[in-house]
């Protein structure tokens, strides 16, 4: 909206050597321009309108004059323009002025010869121009931030979009002033984050210290209870500013956009039906990040130091869960298991980043500082978390016969972000090792990447054709007399030579006599050209069946 100043700016006001001689008070607001020759209260019917006159009529009496100038302050008249020639030929008399500076009310005067009436067209044809702009730029800005209300966009998601309507960088941030997603609308992201909490924390909302810096701030939150805050500011400097009637345009956009933007983060929060649901997409879309690539190092960094959750100069340390009979895990299951994550690592006061990933996984990636011992923490954490996890899906599945059993897997602690993902990649790896095991790999309440042993390295090496022409060139041969015949002598061959060629416990495993299981021995060797009692044969071929298991687990975590 055009301001006093904007107005007295424009050309066809300038060329009349406008001059404020009372009452300051230049950013109030016009809504529209006035000629009024019959100054007085009665005729005064909207506020923030800047009347102008030539003087002909107004009071010359002091006691009238300060009772007009009183009206016009009540009424919030925008401000009082007189021509000078009419009546006041040289300068405005000081009663005038005294009456406007006691109230408050701008003066100024025309000092060369005006055309009123093209004064006022010209600036109302401004205004109602800017009018159109702004009712515009709101149905547009309504429509894109219905969909995304309605679509639960994240926070990321709806910053983006307030940034791209306003070409200015904006932040949200919770009450602790920590950032929780930001769009440095083009900027460089440190000039944006460095000292994000002091920078933050010297802005107070709707304070005269942000107009001053040029931020604008809404709050966030609903039901009387905020939980967070938006702040857009100055656009990039390389920018050309906008001025007038465009500059009080995109400044009242502006506002409108992060206005709408607050009514959707609070929307979306109120729709994840938890306080810390910003804060945990925040921590996700971070992590997930560091997982990707596809944020820098220097970047992850800039986001978890305004996230108050730093990752420079820490000891990292990767780790997922999941059930391991849930197949498919509901949505409530999920959302379950983060919470019982949630809670355990805050039980256990360890400040870390979480994400539900694909399949049910929920990943961590623990901070700790440097000299604390990681292998202290990894049991105190995975004891919580096997005892919160008990009562939760017991609660959510009381009908359920097993009890569920929880698989931690933990990657290699490591001191850098670049790393993180290393870490987080390899507790995964062994979390699937530990999902297609029949039996425990591990006597501790969590698995690491040293218990994989030769199945963790055949589940790296599965995608590798050379894997599978290993598997073909040893056992190729004896799939396919199985595959011609019905029978089952790889089955055979895989348990005899995973009970350590014990030939009465394989007969027993197998379920077989031990005279069928020599038949099938004997036969087993003549396809395959081996001599079972040869150890270096065994193992190729042990290590062959186990490959086999692995590429036929494809696509399973």
């Amino acid at each position: 909206m055009l301001t006093v100043a904007d107005v007295l700016g424009l050309e066809v006001v300038a060329r009349s050597a406008p001059k404020v001689v009372a009452g300051g008070g230049l950013a109030a607001p016009v809504r529209w321009v006035h000629i009024n020759e019959m100054v007085w209260p009665g005729q005064i019917t909207k506020t923030e309108q800047l009347i102008l006159t030539c003087g002909l009529t107004l009071p010359s009496d002091d006691h009238e004059i300060d009772t007009l100038f009183a009206a016009l302050a009540s009424a919030r008249v925008s401000g009082l323009v007189i021509m000078l020639g009419p009546r006041y030929v040289t300068m405005l008399p000081s009663e005038l002025i005294s009456a406007a500076d006691r109230h408050g009310v701008p003066l100024v005067a025309l000092e060369l010869p005006a055309h009123l009436n093209e004064i006022a067209e010209s600036v109302n044809l401004i205004i109602a121009d800017e009018r159109l702009e702004v009712l515009a730029a709101a149905e547009e800005v309504h429509h894109i931030f219905t969909e995304l209300a309605l679509e639960g966009a994240s926070p990321w998601e709806v910053v983006h979009q307030i940034a791209l309507f306003s070409r200015r960088p904006v932040v949200l941030e919770n009450l602790a002033h920590q950032m929780l997603a930001y769009d440095s609308a083009n900027d460089d992201p440190a000039d944006l984050l460095a000292g994000w909490e002091e920078q933050s924390r010297q802005i107070s909302h709707g304070t005269s210290d942000a107009e001053e810096r040029g931020w604008l701030t809404a709050p966030v939150g609903a039901r009387g209870k905020d939980w967070g805050r938006l702040l857009m500011l100055p656009a990039a400097e390389r920018e050309p500013v906008s001025k007038g009637a465009a500059g009080a345009a995109r400044s009242e956009i502006s506002s409108l956009i992060l206005k709408r933007g607050a009514e959707t983060l609070a929307l979306n929060q109120l729709i994840g039906a938890s306080q810390e649901y910003v804060e945990r997409q925040a921590h996700a879309a971070l992590l997930r990040s560091i997982l990707t690539h596809s944020l820098t190092a220097k970047e992850v960094a800039l986001r978890s130091r305004a996230m108050g959750l730093p990752l420079e100069n820490s000891q990292l340390l990767g780790v997922v869960v999941r059930q391991r009979r849930s197949n498919r895990p509901s949505r409530a299951d999920v959302r379950c298991l983060e919470d019982v994550v949630v809670t355990a690592l805050q039980g256990q006061r360890i400040r870390a980043l979480t994400a539900a990933l694909d399949n049910g996984v929920v990943a961590v990636l623990m901070t700790a500082k440097p000299q604390d011992d990681a292998t202290s923490i990894i049991e105190s954490f995975s004891r919580t978390l096997h005892g919160l996890a008990k009562e939760c899906f017991g609660y959510l599945n009381p009908d359920s016969q097993k009890e569920p059993e929880l698989i931690i897997a933990v990657g290699p602690s490591v001191s850098s972000i670049y790393d993180g993902r290393r870490s987080l990649t390899a507790a995964l790896q062994a979390l699937g090792v530990a999902m297609r095991s029949d039996h425990p790999i591990s006597n501790r309440p969590y698995v690491r990447t040293q218990d994989m042993r030769l199945t963790g390295l055949l589940r790296l090496l599965r995608d590798d054709s050379r894997l599978q022409s290993y598997i073909e060139n040893e056992i190729g041969p004896l799939l396919e007399y199985d595959a011609r015949h019905g029978t089952r002598l790889t089955s055979v061959l895989a348990c005899y030579l995973d009970v350590g060629r014990n030939k009465t416990a394989a007969a027993e495993a197998a379920q077989m006599s031990r005279p069928s299981l020599y038949d099938r021995l004997e036969r087993i060797e003549r396809i395959l050209s081996v001599d079972l009692d040869d150890p270096r044969s065994c193992l190729s071929l042990q290590v062959a069946t186990q490959a086999l298991q692995v590429v036929r687990q494809q696509g399973a975590l």
